[in-house]
């Protein structure tokens, strides 16, 4: 019987690999998996821009998704401005602020009020 079909016969003895090949492979092995930004339907900006509004206005505590290449961060606090002109809002975090890019978001979700955590406004 031939080495060719014994085991991973067929594969060991038709080994090639073009140095391009090769390249390629190091880099996928060492290159991270970025993600791509999701498109957020208009529905899903209403309800972002509510749930800002309310946040702000019933200094609510809530739940801010932020998009990132390697994988979303999530900001809790209460947001205390928005700044229509440069697109950014600003969110009271434990130890201090931090402002957050509104085409960085992703979703935003009230914490407080409700049975099931939806609130009764």
């Amino acid at each position: 019987m031939s080495k060719k079909l014994e085991a991973n016969g067929l594969w060991e003895l038709s080994r090639m690999m073009l140095p391009q090949h090769k390249e390629r492979i190091i880099q996928h092995r060492t290159q991270i998996h970025y993600q791509v930004r999701p498109i957020i339907h208009e529905d899903e900006w209403e309800i972002i821009a509510q749930n800002i509004d309310m946040s702000l206005n019933y200094t609510l505590q809530s739940t801010i998704e932020v998009f990132n290449e390697a994988g979303n961060r999530y900001i809790h606090g209460i947001v205390t401005t928005v700044s229509t002109y440069g697109k950014k809002i600003k969110i009271e975090i434990d130890n201090g602020f931090e402002w957050v890019d509104l085409d960085q978001l992703v979703a935003v979700k009230l914490e407080e009020g409700g049975v099931h955590g939806e609130t009764d406004f």
